[in-house]
């Protein structure tokens, strides 16, 4: 691509050179009308000198009024037009002017430089060669009325010269001025997609990436460390400013990191601040990494080498603990036995029913049959779920649904999910009624402004979980319930892990027991687990 098929740069180039045509035939018109009666100007025809520069001052102001209000495309039959008007006026100027020393036939080097750069290489050509021949044409012109030394031609021959050596060098150049631009622009759309590549792997990275001032002003934030920080989306033209535990560390002078509790959900992050800089003032880049994430696998791998080993047991258990269940319910069937007895029996198969639960959800969890997610939507899927859902043991119940979303895909195991809230919901029937004498469970859905991913609260009337047990509910084999065995709540963690569900206990603004679901991003995946 050339400077003429670049139509801002050839407009540009253009606006230029008709201020410079029209500069020129002004200054000529002042020097005729103004200048001492001995000059060179127009000293053999005065007359069609003047009627010369007239019409050029005049073309000159209609093509600055062109190039200046017009925005039309130029051709190249215009250009032409334009340049070899300008080769003939000023040739005829110069043929008034009789003397070779008059110096006009040198200003159309500045015709043939523009010409050069604004045309294709072939037409500049043609604009010097025109030159040229103008230039001996004029002299020759001058041998029919008087007598011309050949000295004249041999300087009209070097002017040529001149031209053509213009022409080619300014090519030349602006040739290489384009393939420079055609580089530059090349870098320029490199950089500008390997930009929004990266802003797009930052943006979709599960570590926090925060850039602040010293100061706390936010410039940088991806979407992992607005949900890992709550922090909201800053109104327009508004600043955004990081919590202030992120400032104090901002504050130091030197690299720092740390383990803090930060959030609503009270997650463990780990934070390493560096200075992008020598200078303390400088910008602070911060990495953000969901230590409770690592320590929950940490977790799960201990877990898992247990599960394996209880598995095992649990399978070895099952056989002996139905022969117990079976010989005492022909026990019980016996009518020798007194009601001592009787009750005796009871307990024993009371207490074979919850081992054998206790083994079945050993079995299950061991299995770890792998999630199969579908993205669908929460609202649809919550309503279909409360219809067909029964509470196990036939409580009298009230069901309440509070949900503001509209946009609520998620992406998880129907199953499963179906599997989840049927063991809390259940869980909270159970400790409502014992509080009252009817369960109320409340279904909210809202949705993280900042995030764009979809949570569940379960609220039920019951007592709550005290403070001092709320970090040991999801452990396995911990009950607060004298027939419970303590693995619906780690069994729910697990399932909620394998889907990329936070799960988590907290209290509502009003005190009310609530368990949470944050579900993930249904199109790019977990951020804060």
């Amino acid at each position: 691509m050339s400077f003429a098929q670049d139509f801002p740069q050839q407009r540009a180039i253009m606006r230029v050179y008709s201020a410079y045509r029209f500069a020129l035939a002004g200054i000529i018109l002042i020097a005729l009308i103004f200048g001492p009666a001995n000059s060179t100007l127009g000293i053999t025809a005065p007359k069609w000198f003047a009627i010369a520069v007239l019409g050029y001052v005049c073309f000159a102001l209609l093509s600055l009024i062109v190039h200046t209000l017009l925005s039309s495309r130029y051709t190249q039959t215009q250009l032409f037009f334009e340049f070899f008007i300008d080769i003939g006026v000023i040739m005829v100027m110069s043929y008034c002017s009789g003397s070779a020393d008059s110096g006009l036939p040198l200003l159309l080097i500045v015709t043939i430089s523009a010409a050069s750069i604004t045309m294709p290489g072939q037409l500049s050509l043609a604009i010097a060669a025109l030159a040229t021949i103008s230039a001996i044409s004029e002299v020759a012109a001058h041998t029919l009325t008087e007598r011309v030394s050949a000295q004249r031609f041999i300087v009209a021959g070097m002017t040529g010269t001149a031209y053509f050596s213009a022409a080619i060098a300014i090519r030349y150049l602006s040739d290489r001025i384009v393939k420079a631009q055609q580089l530059a622009e090349r870098r320029r759309t490199d950089i500008e997609q390997l930009s929004r590549i990266n802003q797009r792997i930052v943006q979709r990275m599960q570590t926090g990436i925060v850039v602040m001032t010293q100061t706390g002003q936010i410039k940088l934030i991806n979407a992992a460390a607005t949900e890992l920080l709550d922090i909201p989306a800053p109104a327009p033209n508004n600043q955004q400013y990081a919590p202030p535990v992120l400032i104090d560390m901002a504050r130091k002078t030197e690299n720092s990191a740390k383990v803090i509790k930060i959030g609503p959900r009270h997650l463990d992050v780990h934070i390493n601040m560096s200075i992008l800089e020598q200078s303390n003032d400088s910008d602070r880049l911060l990495y953000i990494e969901n230590i409770s994430k690592i320590n929950q696998r940490a977790q799960n791998l201990k877990l898992a080498s247990l599960g394996r080993f209880t598995a095992s047991i649990a399978h070895e258990i099952r056989n002996p603990l139905s022969a117990i269940s079976h010989a005492a319910q022909l026990l019980a069937e016996s009518p020798d036995l007194n009601s001592v007895d009787k009750r005796f029996t009871t307990i024993i198969q009371n207490h074979a029913l919850r081992m054998n639960d206790i083994i079945k959800n050993i079995l299950e969890l061991s299995r770890g049959r792998s999630p199969e997610p579908a993205r669908f939507s929460l609202n649809q899927w919550l309503n279909q779920f409360l219809n067909d859902w029964q509470p196990t043991n036939h409580t009298p119940l009230e069901i309440k649904i509070d949900s503001d979303l509209l946009d609520d895909f998620i992406n998880v195991d129907r199953s499963q999910l179906t599997q989840i809230i049927s063991n809390i919901a259940d869980n909270g029937v159970r400790h409502g009624a014992e509080k009252h004498s009817k369960a109320i469970l409340t279904f909210r859905c809202t949705k993280n402004p900042s995030s764009a991913t979809a949570s569940l609260d379960i609220i039920d009337n019951g007592e709550g979980i005290s403070s001092e047990d709320e970090d040991k509910i999801f452990e396995p084999f911990f009950t607060t319930q004298e027939q419970g065995n303590g693995l619906g709540l780690y069994l729910c963690r697990e399932l909620c892990l394998a889907n990329q569900i936070h799960i988590y206990y907290r209290r509502t603004e009003r005190g009310e027991s609530c368990f949470r679901l944050q579900f993930s991003h249904p199109d790019r995946g977990t951020l804060a687990e």
